[in-house]
């Protein structure tokens, strides 16, 4: 190798090297990376379970304010982005000090609640709010309505098929950040972060799963429909089997789960 040649080498941890362009006394490093976008969702008006609106407010604004105090939030992102998958060079970065985890790995937080736009106590939490219009409608379990919501969030912030998508249930609230790291350092591993259980039997499961938080590539939301033919939990649970290769099972999601129905409560 030329001596007049310096070569870089940058290690960041969730960031996959893409190419190299070597210039005299300098080198160029370009690193392709995928976002993580939260999705946190909520319906201030319920149509099904227990109609406590003094609970349900509550609920919403602990769990919330307690998720968003465990990410690193990026701000940056807004509707119709182009940041959701990219590049970053070497010239981006900035110095960090002595033995400091270079760690550029951020979290889109992103409330979507489906009662119309208005103005609402989720205004007030510091995160995007996205209001959809999709509790009008009928299905034979709320899992349809929610994924159409998530489905206009991911069609609104343009979200790629290999960015990870979290999705949180509003009122479900998330006990330490265990999960959020462990999506983050094995999302180069594993397209799926599921725990397959159910929530009744308060046993393991193959074929049903916690609907109230996983995370998945994108383009597995993408292409799911729920058929009604089964639980919300079960179809979804099918969908991954059948179509993810990677799955990470998870056995403790540390969440704190807040039922509609009776308002039951249970740590998963």
């Amino acid at each position: 190798m030329d001596s007049n040649v310096t070569v870089l080498i940058v290690v960041l941890k969730y960031f996959t090297p893409a190419t190299f362009d070597l210039v005299q006394n300098r080198t160029i490093k370009i690193f392709s990376y995928n976002m993580i976008y939260l999705i946190i969702t909520a319906s201030i008006k319920n149509k099904i379970g227990s109609r406590n609106a003094t609970h349900r407010k509550n609920r919403y604004i602990d769990s919330i304010t307690q998720i968003l105090s465990l990410i690193q939030a990026d701000a940056s992102i807004k509707p119709t982005d182009s940041h959701s998958s990219g590049s970053i060079t070497t010239e981006h970065l900035q110095p960090s000090p002595e033995g400091a985890d270079l760690n550029l790995q951020r979290v889109k937080p992103i409330i979507v609640e489906n009662n119309g736009l208005r103005e609402t106590y989720l205004d007030g939490l510091s995160c995007d709010v996205v209001y959809t219009n999709n509790n009008r409608f009928n299905f034979r379990h709320k899992g349809v309505n929610e994924l159409l919501d998530i489905k206009e969030v991911i069609n609104k912030y343009n979200i790629q098929d290999d960015d990870v998508v979290i999705k949180l249930t509003g009122r479900y609230k998330l006990l330490d950040s265990t999960f959020i790291e462990l999506v983050k350092n094995n999302i180069h591993v594993y397209d799926a972060f599921v725990k397959f259980f159910n929530v009744f039997t308060k046993e393991y499961m193959f074929d049903d799963c916690v609907l109230g938080l996983f995370a998945i590539k994108c383009k597995y939301l993408k292409n799911f429909e729920y058929k009604c033919i089964k639980s919300a939990e079960c179809e979804f649970a099918d969908h991954v089997r059948q179509n993810v290769d990677k799955i990470m099972e998870i056995t403790d999601l540390k969440l704190d789960c807040c039922f509609a129905e009776g308002l039951r409560m249970l740590i998963v």
